[in-house]
């Protein structure tokens, strides 16, 4: 059985550490609580190899004295210890500088209940896992692959109390599964990957096939020439590149012009066309396939948060603080994201068919950014990567290393079509058919 605390457990620990915080001298406070379970299952060379359990429990306080700032975290619960945990927070306090972007903290706020919780994540039956498992590693010994992955299922309870009355309380789970599959003469690679809150709802069987169907398919690859080739990318190749553009949504640093989207004398481009009309991007902590904690960081109650309509920069993330700077109201999100098409989404069968020459792209690895003021990354193709002639895959290829700026990726002129979004948490991402793509060389691994 799952041991988190629940609410009244969990907020009473943030109301003792608040006492002594505030016993001790503190001015302003904050207690953050996290107490989660986390259990996996790692498997190689098609056997499984280990399996465990753990439970673990983070308490952080902030405190602030004479506008100076003192953090600790502590994992121990006990009266002594608690009380420990907030002197230690007020004496680091009184002898740091003073701290220029302290907001004091919220006051009550009414929250949503969160939706991302399922209770079979949170106890999982080891047994009923290893016979899906066994699905995956069967799938590998029929195809003559050699598998190995990781299976976890993580549940947590989070509470936070402040000084000044905030009280809020959310639990959370996700399930995941990556496989990663070798052809037997070494050539072909495979990798898959899923998620989902609901445990129940993951498709192990699937994630295990998908993985295996890639190595089978990609052996004996054939090299080309690196260059600016039209490309296909599956949902997970979209995921390893649109966390650098998720990223870079800040207002402070659009506004400081350290951003992709900062603009001249000061401004940002928010209203402006950046992006192909049909695509959109927004936040949703309420959304169906993947809910996420109806609170920002900051502790402002997430709401749906519009961040790229029809291809224009709606809205930028300000925080508490540079909200307040900007003598603006801060945003309610992001908490996740979701990237979709305005237009009915393209299957990936019908992307190929629509294609006469251009590149299959299962996966990145190794990814970095290059430049953040436009967001140019650097990279490999890894784990399938094949040729498609004349609406049909023709054969695997050899992998690539990539020079590419996401903004030119996603592009008015360069996106021509859009697929239907798939949970890679914390993204929702689809397939995505690109009319250019760039790549500089040719890489040996496989």
């Amino acid at each position: 059985m799952a041991v988190m605390l629940e609410r009244g457990e969990a907020l009473e620990i943030c109301e003792t550490v608040l006492a002594h915080a505030k016993a001790g001298g503190a001015e302003d406070a904050s207690v953050s609580l996290q107490s989660s379970v986390l259990s996996h299952a790692r498997f190689a060379d098609n056997r499984i190899s280990t399996s465990g359990r753990s439970e673990d429990l983070d308490i952080t306080v902030t405190v602030w004295v004479g506008r100076r700032r003192g953090s600790v975290t502590g994992n121990d619960a006990g009266a002594g210890a608690l009380k420990t945990l907030a002197d230690e927070a007020v004496q680091i306090a009184r002898v740091s500088p003073v701290h220029r972007e302290y907001v004091p903290t919220l006051g009550p706020v009414t929250y949503p209940e969160s939706r991302g919780f399922a209770a079979a994540t949170a106890d999982v039956d080891v047994a009923a896992r290893a016979a899906r498992l066994k699905l995956v590693l069967d799938a590998c010994n029929d195809a003559k692959v050699t598998g190995a992955g990781f299976h976890s299922a993580r549940a947590s309870a989070i509470a936070a109390a402040t000084a000044n009355g905030n009280r809020r309380y959310f639990r959370s789970s996700e399930a995941g599964l990556s496989v990663t599959a070798r052809s037997a003469d070494g050539t072909g690679s495979g990798y898959y990957s899923a998620d989902h809150f609901d445990l129940a709802r993951l498709d192990t069987a699937r994630i295990g096939q998908e993985a295996v169907g890639k190595a089978v398919r990609s052996r004996e690859p054939k090299p080309i020439e690196p260059s600016t080739h039209p490309v296909i990318l599956e949902p997970q190749a979209v995921a390893d590149l649109l966390g650098f553009l998720t990223n870079s949504f800040d207002a402070r640093t659009a506004d400081e012009g350290r951003s992709p989207f900062s603009s001249k004398d000061g401004k940002t481009r928010v209203g402006e066309k950046l992006f192909n009309e049909r695509l959109s991007i927004y936040s949703d902590p309420m959304h169906a396939e993947m809910p996420a904690t109806p609170s920002t960081s900051d502790g402002i109650p997430a709401a749906r948060l519009p961040i790229v309509t029809n291809g224009v920069l709606e809205n930028l993330e300000y925080s508490r603080y540079w909200a307040q700077e900007r003598k603006r109201e801060p945003t309610a999100g992001p908490v996740n994201y979701i990237v979709e098409s305005s237009q009915p989404a393209v299957s990936l069968d019908d992307m190929i068919k629509a294609t006469n020459r251009g590149l299959l792209i299962s996966r990145f690895w190794y990814v970095r950014l290059v430049d953040p003021r436009t967001l140019i990354l650097t990279g490999l193709t890894r784990d399938g990567l094949w040729w498609i002639d004349k609406g049909r895959i023709s054969h695997p290829v050899r992998n690539l290393r990539f020079n590419q700026s996401v903004l030119a990726m996603l592009a008015p002129w360069n996106v021509e079509a859009i697929g239907a979004s798939r949970r890679l948490s914390p993204l929702m991402v689809p397939a995505l058919k690109l009319g250019a793509f760039t790549f500089t060389s040719v890489s040996d691994a496989i």
